[in-house]
């Protein structure tokens, strides 16, 4: 899950449920530390496949 700031467009929490997901806070960490845009994280995403590919499916979410 993710939350956010839609006046900023950025992050501001986010939730991983799941095996393996430790992989992804550090990202998120900076993603939300940094208040990284969101329409910049869609280049800091992997093009392979990893877990990391949830990024893709939240910034989906997000766009609608």
């Amino acid at each position: 899950m993710a939350v956010v700031d839609t006046e900023r467009e950025v992050l501001i929490g986010l939730t991983f449920i799941g095996p393996a997901v430790g992989e992804l806070l550090q990202a998120a960490t900076i993603a939300v530390v940094g208040e990284v845009p969101i329409a910049r994280l869609w280049h800091a995403v992997p093009a392979y496949p990893t877990i990391s590919e949830i990024w893709l499916r939240l910034l989906e979410a997000y766009r609608g």
